[in-house]
Parts: structure tokens; C-alpha cells; sequence
């Protein structure tokens, strides 16, 4: 009987640790979003929620508290209610000194920019069980915002029980939108000239909390809402802005940075590094700015500006230059309409220099994203709406080590080959070079550890993931890695590794690794292909199987001992 007891007393907490598991953190019963655009110009965005907590972490952690971004020279902010209902009825009112005004972190090194506010919404009297209502508005004047711009992801980090796009727009507006990934349509009603337009959607889950999940992937929800007449129209707002060719300041200072360079691909390389190094990073968004850029010489005399600001000089400094440059534009999604400025995911600019073609950022050397996901997400110029298509980057990776060692020491020659979408601009695609490694004797062993390139996909956090997947991956690029290693082994050591010739083959591509040895010498050999770049989840289980392999870390160290 006590057997029996004990199993099933095991039995009652299994289920009960299940059951905390699978419970969600909180629940939002209702998730509401109206965007109404006036016939002056002006906006207003309201939001109104109401997310019942379950667990300590949504009440002390998670949810204690709501922040909302807004510029108050253009935007008025209003709280129409802020309150907890606890789980016997209680209201508590949220009280004055819960409503705390600060500088949002992203503003924190942009003075430019310190004019804009984050109010941070404390809920108070959080229980288990209790739900927070708040409901606010941002009202914004005639002429700061260019049109009507969403882009929005539905799915948050807990379940949704019904969530609402509302759009109220002059009936003569014209309103471009997609929802995609999510069957409902609108709701439509016209009254007295003005359209409104509503989207339900219901019973969402909780957002994936699994690394590399993106709507870009085609498999999580996004909607999209502009008046906006096309990408054309929407990304030409924001080239207004751009500096005009023949600036005198930027002429000058691109003479000067290009002083006693004669090729065009010497100048990019100095122009670029002016961008990277003597202007810092400002991380506000294009939506935190108001979609606005600072005059060229603001921006230089502080030293300091955002994505879209160090894009502007990095053209406009180019083209002084005399090198063709122009600002160009990648989207987040693939929409069939209604991508404003919103969905801009990056900015970049595209050059030309001594027959080359550059994708440039202003904060790395590295091809911008557009060079991997240009062709898969669309890519336009800022100055016509052009689309673009890009050439497939050259992924290939090719090591070859020569190792030779002594009991303390191991010394590696490397010749390497990395295609463009593995290094920095600039760079050499074949490279030589050396390192060493010191061995320590323990038991009469050593351990040797076989070099590979730093951008190898054994070395990310795609060799470590869980053993199953609901979403759809996007690697990185589409991988062809090869890893040849020669071992010199010297009298008094021995090879104590055994001889292996291992091939893992299936459908998302292949592993191949083999140890040879031949007298005093071994000959290593590893290699990874991926057959694709996007993988859905029926096709995960045998993805994760090559990286799994690829990344362990025993296909990688040589025990040798001493004699």
C-alpha cells in the first residue's frame, strides 16, 4: 500500500509541474487598437487593453508596468484609465506618483532628441488573479506624421484572447493594408464621410519564445496599414530629406578624407570609416524620430546620429567623391500592400567603385542584411521606389591547417578562403596567417584543439537549440563550409583519436568528418553543407541533426599521448 501511495502521490505531482508549465504567465482579455486619421492631417492612436496575471513573474516582472513613447513638441499624451480589479472586485486606481515620466533609453545620448518622453505606467496593487486596465491615447498635430504608417505584430508574450485593429480615415482616403498569416477580414462602415474599418482576431497564442522566430520567415502574423499610395510615394518622404548632390560642406570634408587616395574603392573604404568612427551611433528609430532627419551639419558638429541621418552623409559624402551612391531601403516582410515607412528594417546604401558593387551600413564593414534577404524580402532605392535584386552572396568557407606539434606546443599555419558574405569589405578573400596553442601533459595525454573560422556556424547558437520547433528558420546563409587539417606528429607522441570516417546525409544537406592517419602523419577532415536556407519545422528534426554533429565540440579536439 505504501508503494501504491507513494506512485501515486508521484503521479499527482508530475501532473501538477505539467500543468504550472504549460499555464500561461497572464492573459490579455482584450487587446485594442484605433488609428484615426483626421481630415487636417492630425492622428490620433488609442490602445486599450485589459491582461489578467497568473503567475509572480507577469506580476512583479513581466507586466508591472506599461511604457509609452511620444514626442510632446508634436504629441499630446492622454490616460483616459489606469486601474487593477483584483480577483474579489477591489479596484485600485493607479495613484498620481505611479505615472513617472522619463527620457527614453534610446534618447539617452542623442541631445538632440532629449526632448522626447517615455511615460512608465506602474500598475499597482498586482495580485494573483487581478487584471490591469489601461486605456490611453497620443494625440498628434497636423504635419509631423507624413501619412497614416502601422506595421504591427500581434502575437505577445502571452495568450490574446480577442485583439482589434480599428482604422476611422476620411472616406475619400485611400487605405493600403495586408494581414497576413491570419484569416479575417474587415468590418467596414461609412457614416457621414468618414470609413472604418475593423479587424478582429481572436484566440492568438503567446508569442514563440524560440531564438530566430521572425514574421519575415512566413509563418508569424504581421499586418500592415498606409495611406501611403505605394512604397514609391512612402520612401520618397523620407529622400526629401536627403542632402542634395553639390553640397559645399560635404565636398569639403570628402576632399579632405580622401586626400592621397586615387582608386574610388581607397575613398569608400575612407569615407566609410569617417562614418563608422567620427560619427556615433544614435539607436532611435525612424518611427521614435517622426520619420525626420537633422540637417547634415547638425549631425556632424555633434558628432553623433541616427541609422537614417548616417546614411544621408554616407551618400552624400560618396557621391562628392565622385563615387555613384544611393540610399536604398529593405523591408521587414514581404506584403502584398500597404508597406510604408514602418516596415523599413534597415537602411543602406548602394555604391559603385572601380567595378565593384558595395552594400554599405553606417556602423559595420560587413555587406549589409540586404545582401542575404534582399531577394527574399523586397529592397528599394529612396529616390524612385526602384525594386531591387542583388546576386547571391559567396557563402563558401575553406580552411586549411597545417599543425605541427610538440609535447608543450602546437603550431598552426592556416591558409584560408571566405566567401563575401562571411568577412569585412576590404578584406582579402584568401588569407594566411598563424597561431599557437600551449598543451598541457595530464595522465600522460594532451588535447589539441583544431582551428576554425570565427564566423563558422559551429561556433552560433544555431548548433545549440532545442529539439523541436513550431516555426519556420531562416539561417543565415546558405552554407558550404570545408575544414581540411594536417596533423605532423613527432616521436614521442601518438594519435590516440581513432580513425573515423563519418557521413551524416538528408534532406536539409550533409556532414562529412574523417580522421586518416598515415605514419607520422593525420589528416583531418570536416565539412558542412546546407542544401537551403529556410527550413520548416517538419524539416527541422533533420537540420538540427548536422548542426548538432557540426557543432560538437569532440569533432573538433585530437587526444594525443605521450610516450
Amino acid at each position: 500500500m505504501n508503494k501504491i501511495n507513494k506512485s501515486t502521490l508521484l503521479i499527482c505531482l508530475l501532473l501538477m509541474a505539467t500543468s504550472a508549465f504549460a499555464a500561461s504567465e497572464a492573459e490579455y482579455k482584450k487587446l485594442a487598437k484605433t488609428y484615426t486619421l483626421n481630415a487636417d492631417g492630425s492622428q490620433e492612436y488609442r490602445c486599450n487593453m485589459e491582461l489578467t496575471l497568473f503567475t509572480h513573474t507577469a506580476m512583479n516582472g513581466t507586466y508591472g508596468e506599461s511604457f509609452i513613447v511620444y514626442n510632446p513638441e508634436y504629441q499630446e499624451l492622454k490616460i483616459h484609465s489606469s486601474y487593477t480589479k483584483q480577483k474579489d472586485g477591489n479596484i485600485i486606481k493607479t495613484p498620481d506618483n505611479a505615472f513617472v515620466e522619463v527620457l527614453p533609453h534610446s534618447a539617452a545620448d542623442a541631445p538632440a532628441y532629449n526632448h522626447l518622453k517615455e511615460m512608465v505606467v506602474v500598475h499597482t496593487g498586482l495580485e494573483l488573479g487581478a487584471t490591469i486596465y489601461l486605456d490611453y491615447s497620443i494625440l498628434t498635430k497636423p504635419g509631423y506624421l507624413p501619412a497614416l504608417d502601422i506595421y504591427d505584430e500581434p502575437l505577445q508574450s502571452s495568450p490574446v484572447k480577442e485583439y482589434t485593429y480599428t482604422i476611422v480615415l476620411p472616406e475619400s482616403v485611400q487605405l493600403s493594408y495586408t494581414l497576413q498569416n491570419y484569416k479575417a477580414k474587415p468590418a467596414t462602415q461609412v457614416s457621414n464621410g468618414t470609413k472604418t474599418m475593423k479587424w478582429t482576431l481572436q484566440n492568438l497564442p503567446a508569442a514563440s519564445r524560440n531564438p530566430f522566430v521572425s514574421a519575415m520567415n512566413g509563418d508569424i502574423p504581421f499586418f500592415t496599414a498606409t495611406t501611403f499610395v505605394s512604397e514609391k510615394e512612402a520612401l520618397n518622404a523620407l529622400y526629401k530629406q536627403f542632402n542634395p548632390q553639390n553640397d559645399p560642406q560635404l565636398e569639403g570634408i570628402a576632399e579632405s578624407i580622401c586626400e592621397n587616395k586615387n582608386k574610388d574603392t581607397e575613398k569608400l573604404e575612407a569615407i566609410l570609416d569617417y562614418v563608422i568612427n567620427n560619427l556615433d551611433n544614435s539607436q532611435l528609430s525612424l518611427a521614435e524620430t517622426g520619420f525626420r532627419l537633422r540637417p547634415v551639419d547638425d549631425v556632424i558638429n555633434t558628432a553623433y546620429g541616427t541609422a537614417a541621418e548616417k546614411i544621408n552623409i554616407l551618400s552624400g559624402l560618396l557621391n562628392a567623391a565622385g563615387i555613384q551612391a544611393e540610399p536604398a531601403a529593405l523591408y521587414r516582410v514581404n506584403a502584398e500592400k500597404g508597406c510604408g515607412l514602418n516596415a523599413i528594417s534597415e537602411l543602406f546604401v548602394i555604391a559603385q567603385a572601380d567595378g565593384k558593387e558595395y552594400l554599405l551600413t553606417p556602423t559595420s564593414k560587413r555587406m549589409a542584411t540586404a545582401g542575404s534577404l534582399g531577394n527574399i524580402v523586397p529592397s528599394f532605392k529612396l529616390a524612385n521606389g526602384e525594386r531591387l535584386t542583388f546576386d547571391a552572396p559567396d557563402t563558401d568557407i575553406n580552411y586549411k591547417v597545417d599543425i605541427t606539434l610538440t609535447p608543450e606546443k602546437a603550431e598552426n599555419q592556416i591558409t584560408s578562403q571566405t566567401g563575401n558574405a562571411q568577412r569585412p569589405y576590404f578584406s582579402e578573400d584568401k588569407a594566411s596567417g598563424s597561431s599557437s596553442q600551449s598543451l598541457k601533459v595530464k595522465n600522460g595525454y594532451v588535447l589539441v584543439n583544431l582551428p576554425d573560422a570565427p564566423v563558422s556556424l559551429a561556433n552560433s547558437s544555431f548548433c545549440r537549440m532545442n529539439s523541436t520547433r513550431k516555426e519556420n528558420l531562416r539561417m543565415p546563409c546558405k552554407a558550404n563550409e570545408q575544414y581540411t587539417y594536417t596533423v605532423h606528429i613527432p616521436e614521442g607522441m601518438e594519435l590516440r583519436t581513432p580513425a573515423v570516417n563519418k557521413t551524416i546525409s538528408n534532406a536539409a544537406g550533409q556532414v562529412i568528418y574523417s580522421i586518416e592517419k598515415d605514419g607520422n602523419t593525420a589528416k583531418i577532415t570536416r565539412s558542412l553543407q546546407l542544401s537551403k536556407q529556410l527550413y520548416t519545422p517538419a524539416e527541422y528534426k533533420d537540420l538540427r541533426t548536422l548542426l548538432t554533429e557540426w557543432g560538437s565540440t569532440d569533432n573538433k579536439i585530437l587526444l594525443l599521448s605521450i610516450l
